[in-house]
């Protein structure tokens, strides 16, 4: 936006396009909705409170304000001059008139993906040759084994109580963190235009405010020794998995947890939150074989590299569980994918029938339900978008293929469609006319100042293969 900005400033000096007066410049900020009321009209009460704004604002002063509107109207008479009138032809407001205005009545049947069950128990040979085509997907990435250093809030704790002070002040600063439920109000309470008061609720949170005060100062202790730690192992440059390094752990009384191999994405399911140090974990090796102090849900931990296991590819008895599983959801899919084919077949042929949906539906022991009179610009709240989107390509009577999203399968038939008025005598003919020839307008302007932009942007790109 920012870029198509300054083209658009740029292009309107080029194109000579006078400097708004201030009459115009009036005229446009009135024009703008942040200014208008709920009736559409000019609100000069918004306009005054957006100026008095102004006045001790030190990111946005009135002189910047008004060079922006300044700009803002003249990039208005650039917009109409490369928008053009945005023509379009009737066939389109047509088209664009019977999708949006057109009222549909559709029932929407649904299978259930978690209970649909094709019955597939595949033979070893099928899974075996599952798993030769697909042996990519079962590779074990590089893992790392590592050691983890444990600095626990638990272990660290503040001398002293904090004073009323401190407390008082923890308090007011973070006030939203402690929550009061709120009191019942006075059934007699009578409305009232003066603001109220904000309560002073310190003394009924005072204890979970000194609680939050120890575990955050018990956190501070935590990450500091485990700074100091990792400083003191830099200077002390043991090498990893050395005797240097076992003895400078007990004179730290450290222990080290080993963790189970792990890859960057795949952490042990007990240490979840090592996921979020995958970038961490792939930079150790034996040239660097500490990581900086990593936060943790109760203290800090420094990861040790102890060595890099390298990729391979398993056998089948190795991934055989994993193979067996995959080898179900896929031909599930492909079971599932089949059964909405029939059942779309089923239905259209019921329906041709005369027999009503709904009950084809039933009978097919499907989930359905049906949805009266609606049009595309005001749908029904609970609407699945995948009836939204089959409803493009429907004509009464019809019945769309299965579409699938999440765990659902929906089948959707056209129970009714009727068509909106499209003479001229319809306002909403005039009025799809003018929004697609705004679009259009809009659409011109935007492209031919992006095409400015990207010739721009392309003067000062580094040529290809230059480092």
């Amino acid at each position: 936006y920012s870029l198509s900005r300054i083209a658009g400033i740029a292009l309107s000096d080029e194109l000579k396009i006078p400097q708004p007066t201030a009459e115009q410049i009036s005229k446009y900020v009135a024009a703008l909705p942040v200014f208008r009321d709920a009736q559409g009209n000019f609100d000069q009460k918004r306009y005054s409170l957006f100026a008095d704004s102004l006045k001790n604002n030190p990111q946005l002063t009135t002189a910047e304000a008004n060079r922006v509107f300044r700009d803002d109207a003249r990039l208005d008479q650039l917009s109409k001059l490369l928008g053009g009138p945005g023509y379009v032809l009737p066939g389109d407001v047509r088209s664009q008139l019977i999708r949006a205005d057109s009222a549909w009545t559709i029932g929407v049947a649904t299978l259930d993906y978690a209970t649909f069950d094709p019955g597939v128990n595949p033979t070893e040979d099928a899974l075996k040759k599952f798993f030769e085509e697909n042996s990519f997907r079962y590779e074990v990435p590089a893992r790392a084994k590592l050691t983890m250093v444990e600095f626990k809030n638990s272990e660290f704790t503040a001398f002293g109580k904090p004073t009323e002070a401190e407390l008082r002040a923890f308090y007011d600063a973070n006030t939203s963190r402690f929550p009061v439920p709120p009191e019942a109000a006075p059934t007699d309470a009578k409305p009232s235009l003066t603001p109220a008061t904000p309560a002073d609720n310190f003394s009924k949170v005072r204890p979970q405010v000194e609680a939050a005060i120890r575990t955050a100062a018990s956190q501070r202790l935590a990450n500091k020794a485990a700074n100091e730690f990792t400083v003191a192992l830099y200077e002390r440059k043991a090498a990893a998995n050395s005797a240097d390094l076992a003895q400078f752990l007990a004179a730290q009384r450290r222990t080290g947890i080993a963790l189970p191999p792990l890859s960057a994405d795949a952490p042990p399911a007990d240490h979840a939150w090592l996921a979020s140090y995958g970038d961490q974990i792939t930079r150790l090796d034996k040239s660097r074989f500490f990581s900086d102090p990593l936060p943790t849900p109760d203290g800090v931990a420094v990861l040790l590299w102890n060595e890099t296991l390298p990729a391979y590819k398993p056998l089948f008895a190795e991934a055989r569980e994993k193979v067996a599983a995959d080898f179900k959801d896929n031909e599930k899919r492909k079971a599932f994918a089949e059964r909405g084919k029939s059942l779309r077949a089923q239905l259209q042929t019921a329906v041709k029938a005369g027999t009503a949906f709904e009950k084809a539906a039933v009978d097919a022991k499907l989930e359905v339900k049906a949805y009266p009179s609606f049009n595309l610009r005001q749908p029904p709240q609970d609407l699945p978008y995948p009836a939204y989107s089959a409803l493009q390509t429907l004509d009464k009577g019809q019945v769309a293929e299965m579409i699938s999203s999440g765990d659902k399968g929906y089948l959707v038939c056209a129970l009714d469609r009727k068509l909106p008025e499209l003479s001229a005598a319809n306002p909403r003919v005039a009025e799809m006319r003018a929004q697609l020839m705004q679009f259009t307008a809009t659409s011109n302007e935007t492209s031919y100042l992006s095409e400015l932009v990207e010739r721009e942007l392309k003067k000062s790109a580094p040529i290809s293969g230059t480092p």
